[in-house]
């Protein structure tokens, strides 16, 4: 007995090992995938690597382990593959590159490098589902114990990313993540041999990033993003800092450009003697030298010398700063969410920056935007924003369709309210229709009327300009005003108050109730976007090039970003929609019709196996949906997206698995409180969807720990039912033959990524809110499916108890 429980005690450290060490894996991927392609690519590409958790539930239904020691034998060998074939990574993503620009002039070359790399990104989580699928079939009659270690290992992987990869880069984790595989390993050796073996592994894994004194351990750069292989020789610093990679390059003569995560973002470091009057007197003619060009300082020189406060989001390479003082700004606040850009400008770059982050006039701090507006009760002259928004997966919540919460009714409203009665807010994003539609909505809902006169849009014409400038004052613009701005700018304003000639944008724009027809005509999405739907840079309608159109108010500047985002005619920026759905849809024929054919629980005859799979599937469909859901909606209430996902993930696989341990505490069975968890779900979902909007205010301007441990214990109810009904579903088929298990894990693990696609489609077309509903509405479908296969094993009870 001492030896079985001893036995059954490595299993849990075994189980607690492997799944901290994949989701830490699976992470650490993300980051480096968004480096080396785009965040959307990522995504897609870790997705489809995450179908094989499902895939080895099939594998394991169909060759399950028989004994103990064949268990042993089995997991000790899964171990040390996961261990290697993770080490492996390291050598393979640094040899075999895949752009996706080149695709359409290789297309031979790019498929056979995107196979290998898929290939080598699924094996590692392949084997993960054989080894978890291998545990639960065996120990089956101790599910809820088991299922709470591996939901308690998930956990703690999803937060020590975040001090370990600013130490060690992704590369390091990768072999952290192989050392840890092999302390796995050890606990299921059959021999002091391996047991030997499997330490020294391990120690030599994890110690190798960092002996390495000279910075990281790095992957090569796939794609080309803004031509930075040609100067990655000039690299002088690469920091992975927990929100984006930064490498700092020396550029061009006066110029250090910060790529952020490769590429995907820029700003720079421009040299400054710290003279602002002499900086002064050569703009706006020289603007270009200095800044990215006379859209950065024209805001400021409007308000010059008014000892004008001002709040820079976004404050990256100090561009924005500058401008404020040089045309003698008293108050600079600059907000930056790459702290690792803050450190940088203060010390290492300082001198050559002329001090500006430095100087006693400016407080630049690492901090999100909207979370630092809810914090001050300051008033601002300006407030600046420059194109800001993360480039990390991880950072921006989802990795699907990243959500831009600086571009949403709600925040512009935050921004009005932060500004002076004459004070300018001052934007560069692209799709300035949408940006004023937003707007206008904010402007509405505050009770103010004639937004028109109070917009002013620049726009370079005759190409794709991605960075018009936007300026919204809070008073009606003057004459004076309006003749300066163009003065200063030479650009076109391409919108102006009617008094002030003919603008491109309709009345309806400005309205804050843009028509349904003009919004369904239209042929990109211009409909205002808000909190409830975030996803301001998702604007295309069509799979197909757009030609520009200034009768239905498709400029040159939209058709040409929408049509540079098609490749060989397809749309990069939703092809990870496609891709994903339609290997999740040809998978799941194989999930269900190869165990049918060819294992022993799919051959065999028992009652309710449809209501099987329907249940299964719901609960993976389901908790996915309200895990991405939470990480959206709590994004509002947190603030920092980095901050947002660790504590939703953490607490929904921690809250979970506390779910687990306590059903077996409770003696949930199909016989007996088999409801409990379905209800708790309901009146829960019911309670937050009244209450959280008014919660959510009550919190909003108190300190960032207090927000996040609210947000816990707001969570964590909710994530403590969801732990039950999947140990319940085990113990209600555990009787079935040898396989049941694994292929309940096999589409669970499936409906993961078809509820994560539905809960990102569902959130952009009809809001988060409704994604909530249809979470909770597959849960109730999961509580129909129960009663349904419940029933056999309560019959066979009745039966017992009456003979």
């Amino acid at each position: 007995m001492i030896e079985r429980n001893s036995s059954l005690r490595q299993t849990f450290a075994g189980l607690f090992l492997i799944t901290l060490t994949t989701l830490l894996l699976e992470l650490t991927l993300i980051r480096v995938l968004d480096v080396l392609w785009y965040p959307n690519f990522a995504y897609m590409v870790i997705t489809m690597a995450m179908l094989a958790f499902g895939l080895a539930g099939v594998y394991t239904s169909i060759r399950p382990a028989v004994t103990v020691h064949h268990a042993s034998e089995r997991l000790f060998r899964l171990c040390v593959g996961f261990c290697v074939f993770t080490l492996l990574l390291y050598p393979i993503l640094n040899v075999v590159t895949f752009d996706f620009d080149n695709f359409s002039s290789a297309p031979v070359k790019s498929t056979i490098s995107f196979v290998i790399i898929y290939i080598s990104l699924a094996i590692p989580f392949f084997i993960c589902g054989v080894i978890l699928t291998t545990i639960f079939t065996l120990h089956d009659k101790h599910i809820q114990k088991l299922y709470f270690w591996d939901l308690l290992g998930a956990a703690i992987g999803s937060v020590i990313l975040i001090p370990l990869l600013p130490r060690i880069g992704p590369a390091g984790l990768v072999f952290v993540s192989a050392g840890l595989g092999a302390v796995a390993a050890s606990l299921f050796a059959t021999s002091r041999i391996k047991l030997g073996m499997a330490c020294c592994f391990a120690v030599a894994a994890v110690a190798t990033p960092f002996l390495k004194s000279d910075g990281y351990l790095d992957f090569t750069f796939h794609m080309d993003k803004r031509k930075i292989k040609n100067v990655e020789q000039n690299t002088e610093v690469t920091l992975w800092d927990p929100i984006s990679r930064i490498d700092v390059i020396d550029y061009a003569p006066g110029i250090k450009w910060i790529a952020y995560d490769g590429g995907t973002q820029t700003s720079y470091f421009y040299r400054f003697d710290g003279n602002f009057d002499k900086l002064r007197a050569v703009l706006p003619g020289e603007a270009h030298k200095h800044f990215w060009g006379r859209m950065v300082p024209i805001s400021h020189y409007l308000k010059r010398d008014t000892d004008q406060k001002v709040l820079v989001i976004g404050s990256a390479g100090g561009q924005e700063i500058k401008a404020a003082l040089t045309y003698g700004a008293s108050k600079v606040d600059g907000i930056e969410l790459v702290g690792s850009v803050v450190n940088l400008g203060k010390d290492r770059y300082d001198e050559y920056i002329g001090g500006i982050f430095n100087h006693p006039n400016v407080t630049n701090v690492k901090g999100e935007g909207r979370t630092f507006l809810r914090s001050t009760p300051n008033k601002y002259d300006i407030i600046q924003i420059m194109s800001n928004h993360t480039s990390s997966s991880i950072a921006a919540g989802s990795g699907a369709m990243a959500s831009n919460y600086l571009q949403t009714a709600d925040a512009y409203r935050e921004f009005f309210e932060h500004l002076a009665d004459d004070g300018i807010l001052h934007i560069n994003h692209h799709v300035y229709p949408r940006m004023i539609t937003t707007a206008a909505l904010a402007w509405k809902q505050m009770g103010r009327d004639n937004f028109r006169e109070h917009v002013l849009v620049f726009e370079v014409q005759g190409y794709q300009d991605n960075l018009p400038t936007l300026l919204i004052k809070m008073s009606p613009w003057t004459e004076e005003e309006i003749l300066e701005s163009r003065q200063y700018m030479k650009i076109k304003l391409i919108e102006k108050p009617a008094r002030f000639g003919k603008s491109f944008l309709s009345d309806d724009f400005y309205s804050g109730d843009l028509p349904p027809e003009m919004v369904k005509g239209i042929d990109y999405r211009v409909a205002p976007a808000t909190d409830d739907q975030p996803y301001f840079n998702f604007i295309r309608k069509k799979m197909r090039r757009v030609d520009t159109d200034p009768d239905n108010y498709m400029s040159k500047s939209v058709s040409k970003l929408l049509n540079s985002r098609l490749q060989s005619g397809i749309p990069t920026d939703v092809i990870h929609f496609f891709v994903s759905g339609g290997t999740a849809l040809t998978l799941s024929l194989v999930f269900l019709f190869v165990p049918l054919l060819y294992s022993d629980v799919g051959k065999s005859k028992w009652d309710r196996k449809g209501s099987f799979v329907a249940y299964f599937s719901c609960l993976g469909a389901g908790f996915i949906i309200y895990e991405l859901i939470f990480i959206q909606t709590f994004m509002k209430l947190i603030g920092y997206p980095l901050y947002t996902y660790t504590t939703v993930v953490f607490t929904f696989l921690l809250g979970a698995g506390l779910g687990s341990l306590f059903s077996h505490s409770f003696r949930l069975s199909p016989q007996k409180l088999w409801s409990l968890p379905f209800l708790g779900i309901m009146a829960y979902s019911c309670a937050f969807l009244i209450t959280y909007d008014a919660v959510f205010s009550s919190l909003l301007t108190t300190e960032t720990w207090v927000r996040i441990t609210a947000s816990i214990a707001i969570i964590l109810p909710l994530t403590f039912f969801l732990g039950m009904p999947f140990p319940l579903g085990i113990i209600a088929v555990s009787g079935q033959a040898n396989g049941v298990v694994a292929w309940a894990w096999a589409f669970n693990g499936l409906f993961t990524v078809v509820g994560g696609l539905a809960s990102v489609l569902v959130s952009i077309f009809y809001g988060i809110q409704n994604a909530l509903l249809l979470a909770t509405i597959v849960y109730m479908l999961a509580w129909m499916m129960y009663s349904r296969m419940r029933q056999p094993q309560v019959a066979k009870r009745s039966q017992v108890m009456m003979n």
